[in-house]
């Protein structure tokens, strides 16, 4: 399973429920979902497995324009938590083109 992205809308919350990989095409799917919802949101992250750094950022991003994160794992909750992480990836990303 690559990913899976759906919402739950009912009278007191929407719930966007995203469960697989968080990486490549299905961040662009992840932010589509998300700019259709009007009102602050929740986004369950109990069923996603893995998500690159671009699948973090997007996360990161939506949460700060509002969404409220549920259900992540401890080691995906660090990732969009620590901006170290996202120091050290541009880092270790870059010291491969620098030699």
């Amino acid at each position: 399973m690559a990913i899976r992205i759906d919402y739950i809308r009912s009278s007191t919350e929407t719930v966007v429920n995203i469960a697989g990989r968080l990486s490549g095409d299905a961040v662009a799917q992840l932010k589509t979902v998300c700019d259709t919802i009007e009102a602050n949101f929740i986004i369950d992250l109990s069923s996603l497995k893995f998500a690159d750094q671009k699948g973090i950022d997007i996360i990161r991003a939506i949460r700060d324009e509002g969404a409220r994160i549920r259900g992540a794992s401890p080691f995906i909750e660090l990732l969009i938590e620590n901006s170290k992480y996202r120091d050290y990836a541009d880092w270790n990303r870059n010291k491969y083109f620098l030699s």
